[in-house]
């Protein structure tokens, strides 16, 4: 009986072990608050909402390369078509410009918005936490919303209803892979008379066997995301 047990018990320890960290990471995210975090300089610029959708991926659905359980935390981007005027071709998460149905309220923004341009209802998405503003190269004050999806097979790029219109693909990233820096090179722009750093990742995603770059505002909130959730956390597997 015991060396039937003894696994069975290993087993639970560690999927308990596991449970515990991605509910830190989640609630490390949480912490930051869904309070206002406006700018004051950005105040006078129209405002943006972008949704960075968060979800738990099941082992089966990973790399069988993936050595880290932290891995199991995924963030969902989109592609815009080539042949867009704005952003064309460009990896970026849901999001555009407030309108006036969304009342001024930004979570409102960044959900209608990843209705629109990957099928996601507004019931599978949890608000957890608003960024500080940031201002994008066209004069916008952006609003980073971070969402949980669940149940998380809703974030599967493969079960999404793309808006073929606005996005010509979806694919995930764990979120641990952007605190590594050993992942990206880093550019120093300047930009309004300061100074910042400009991380580009290149990824390599096995699903689509395709490469995609991650570079500019995409990044630099995906770093900072990355950056909270796993604070004081060992990421040398990422």
């Amino acid at each position: 009986m015991v060396g039937i047990l003894s696994p069975l018990l290993l087993a639970f320890a560690i999927n308990k072990m596991i449970s515990e960290e991605e509910g830190d990471v989640i609630s490390k995210l949480r912490s930051i608050g869904l309070d206002t975090k406006d700018l004051p300089q950005h105040a006078e610029l129209r405002r943006a909402s972008i949704l960075v959708p968060l979800f738990e991926r099941s082992k089966s659905s990973q790399s069988q390369t993936s050595t880290s359980d932290s891995n199991n935390i995924h963030v969902l981007f989109t592609q815009r078509p080539q042949r867009m005027k704005s952003h064309g071709g460009e990896v970026c998460f849901p999001g555009g410009k407030q309108d006036k149905e969304d009342e001024g309220c930004d979570i409102q923004t960044a959900f209608r918005e990843a209705n629109e341009e990957i099928g996601l209802e507004y019931e599978h998405i949890e608000s957890i936490s608003r960024m500080e503003t940031i201002e994008s190269k066209h004069g916008l004050c952006v609003t980073p919303i971070i969402g949980l999806i669940q149940p998380s097979s809703k974030a599967e790029p493969s079960q999404l209803q793309l808006n073929e219109d606005e996005v010509e693909a979806a694919f995930a990233v764990p979120l641990i892979h952007f605190t590594n820096d050993d992942n990206c090179s880093i550019e120093t722009i300047k930009w309004k008379g300061y100074e910042f750093p400009m991380r580009t990742y290149l990824y390599d995603d096995e699903e689509s066997a395709s490469q995609y770059k991650i570079w500019g505002l995409t990044a630099h909130v995906v770093h900072q995301v990355a950056m909270h959730a796993y604070s004081n956390t060992d990421t040398n597997k990422s």
